[in-house]
């Protein structure tokens, strides 16, 4: 088809762009959990850097994985502020103006409270505390504070790491190359057992949290 003639254009043409990362996040934690499980469902004789690289994938998928779940909660007040029909259709306009006013309330707020005081917000009910998936997602949070803030402690002495065992016990299969009598945080928990159960964990929360407020998996 060809075209003739011309178009002129007066004034100018703005175009304002923002660019959302919980999905690249998700990817992210998703890429290393992969690559974790790889490296321990390898018959190869590992090498230090392969240790390495194993351990740098199940941390690299727990940062991610919080990461996406904290980075969503704020693009998704940030859309209700822009009255974002692409992502909350589903949404009338009375919903996205009473999230739109608290977004200013919460957004200091620690993650899980800010999904929670949207739930809220629109008369929908909140999660349950004290069972799944909060609870999960909490501890998941929890370990990744460990891992960012990181203390030692000694074998017999633990405190904050003994907690964390007590919360995750049981919760997935241990690290294929940890030892009975290696520490089980970080060595015996840090596997790529962790990693999955990291990525299920912020899966099944997000789910729930799309399926009340009845818009699109944000994942």
């Amino acid at each position: 088809m060809n075209l003739k003639g011309k178009i002129n254009f007066k004034g100018g043409v703005s175009m304002r762009v923002k660019h959302s990362f919980s999905k690249q996040h998700y990817s992210a934690a998703s890429y290393f959990s992969n690559e974790a499980k790889k490296i321990e469902n390898s018959n190869a004789n590992l090498s230090k850097l392969d240790l390495s690289k194993h351990r740098t994938y199940i941390t690299g998928t727990i940062f991610f994985a919080v990461a996406a779940l904290e980075a969503s909660i704020n693009e998704f007040y940030l859309e209700v502020i822009d009255r974002n029909k692409n992502t909350l259709s589903s949404l009338n306009d009375t919903e996205l103006s009473d999230l739109a006013n608290i977004w200013k309330d919460v957004e200091t707020k620690a993650i899980l409270d800010k999904y929670q005081e949207a739930l809220k917000s629109l008369g929908k009910k909140e999660f349950d505390r004290g069972r799944n998936p909060f609870q999960d997602t909490d501890s998941l949070i929890t370990l990744r504070n460990a891992l960012v803030h990181y203390k030692p402690e000694w074998d017999d002495e633990t405190d904050v790491h003994k907690k964390i065992e007590t919360r995750l016990h049981k919760k997935f299969s241990l690290n294929t190359f940890s030892k009975p009598k290696n520490l089980w945080f970080p060595h015996q928990c840090l596997g790529a057992g962790c990693a999955r159960w990291s990525i299920d964990t912020i899966e099944s929360f997000m789910s729930e949290f799309c399926k009340a407020l009845g818009i699109v998996n944000r994942f």
